[in-house]
Formats: structure tokens, sequence, C-alpha cells
């Protein structure tokens, strides 16, 4: 994991890991390779913030992609604010998150 954070413009890292289960036992490894491509700020209701833009690809231990995604990730807030799917085609999306302040 030091290898991996603080995430920085331009580091790429890929894992392999065994996804665990109360219920059956582990088959096959996985991976996922988490690539920075650069900041870039992200509005998220009347906030703006500086997020580092993080290509996250899952796949299986045969090779084939199991989800791909960019990460907007805010050092600040230590946290991912939204996903961004199919990136640069016509059917791109962002799903972000809700920020709600503290009850009191």
């Amino acid at each position: 994991m030091r290898k991996l954070f603080p995430l920085k413009a331009g580091a790429k890292s890929t894992i392999e890991f065994v996804e665990l289960s109360p219920s059956k036992q582990p088959n096959a490894t996985k991976t996922l390779t988490l690539a920075v491509k650069g900041k870039e700020t992200f509005s998220l209701g009347d906030c703006k913030y500086n997020v580092l833009a993080v290509t996250e690809t899952f796949k299986n231990g045969g090779g084939e992609t199991l989800d791909a995604f960019t990460a907007l990730y805010s050092p600040d807030l230590q946290a991912a604010l939204a996903r961004r799917y199919d990136e640069g085609t016509s059917a791109e999306s962002v799903n972000g998150k809700t920020i709600k302040p503290l009850a009191d």
C-alpha cells in the first residue's frame, strides 16, 4: 500500500489479490491496475474540489476485464467523490457521491 498512497500524477500500480468470502473458498486471483492520469477540478453541488483522475481496471485470473472506470479522488478529503464510466464515448456518465453536513 505504501507504493500506492499518497497518489501522485503519473503513478501506475498493479496489485494481485484474492477476493475473500465467508461463505466460499477463493477460486482465483484478480488484478487491480491503478493509473493516475492527472489532476482536474470536479464540482459536486456548490463545491469545487481538486481531484486526481485515477483509472481503475479490475481483471479476473484469465485477464478478462471485470470492471473499468475513472475514479475522481480528492486528496484533501481522502475519498473518491465520483466514478466516470465509458470515458471519451457518447455513453460517458459520472456517478457522484452526496456530501451532507454532519447533524447538529
